[in-house]
């Protein structure tokens, strides 16, 4: 009887089946999310991935062409699920003001749970390329998606309290300046001896929210 201790079989990649190409192709996004959080993304390689579930790296390469192709599909992933959970703390609200802070809150309860998926995000070198219709990720459907989704939150707001309309692209930025802000000092910058992070991140929701009604009113002269 032979002592060879036998090595773990590889999944099959079988061909030809579409539910078969969702799951590797769901194996591959679930792996490179692991090794990402774990790691960060400079420790993504398709030899690495593919080592990590099993297969031969030849084999990624049907699913994803390139580590970029994957990182932006890793993007499409996580940008969906944090508009899935904004979309979800805005439909329990009924007024545009409540509407809009409940936005603010459910995106900074999304990243916060998730931090690796904001380094992905906003701290990758290839997400601080130059926005442009090509770009690896503002190219990307739901990076349009998650930008016009502040865009109606706003505009219910200046016909509730009767702002001017054309301010709305800038309360629109300001809203994602202050929340990135806000994350980022939160997730990033461990240095600094942060207190009461509760009254930090309740105060910083209300500023926000004060802040885009402010941009929306009429600029008053000295």
């Amino acid at each position: 009887m032979s002592n060879q201790k036998k090595l773990p079989q590889r999944p099959r990649v079988r061909r030809g089946s579409d539910e078969d190409h969702q799951s590797l192709r769901q194996q591959i996004l679930t792996a490179a999310f692991s090794i990402h959080e774990r790691e960060g993304v400079a420790a993504l390689s398709m030899r690495r991935l593919a080592a990590e579930i099993g297969v031969s790296p030849m084999a990624l390469y049907r699913y994803f062409a390139s580590k970029g192709e994957l990182l932006r599909a890793m993007w499409e992933v996580v940008l969906n699920e944090a508009q899935a959970t904004v979309n979800a703390g805005v439909a329990a609200e009924t007024t545009a003001r409540k509407r809009l802070r409940a936005s603010i809150e459910s995106f900074l309860r999304y990243w916060e749970a998730h931090p690796a998926h904001f380094r992905l995000v906003y701290m990758t070198p290839e997400t601080m390329e130059a926005a442009s219709s090509d770009a690896a990720l503002t190219g990307t459907p739901a990076y349009r998606s998650a930008v016009d989704l502040a865009s109606p939150l706003i505009d219910a707001l200046v016909a509730e309290i009767g702002g001017k309309p054309h301010r709305a692209g800038v309360a629109r930025d300001l809203r994602m300046a202050l929340m990135v802000g806000y994350l980022h000092a939160r997730i990033i910058n461990t240095r600094y001896p942060w207190g009461d992070f509760d009254a930090l991140r309740q105060c910083t929701i209300e500023t926000i929210a004060a802040g885009i009604e402010a941009c929306l009113q009429p600029v008053k002269r000295r």
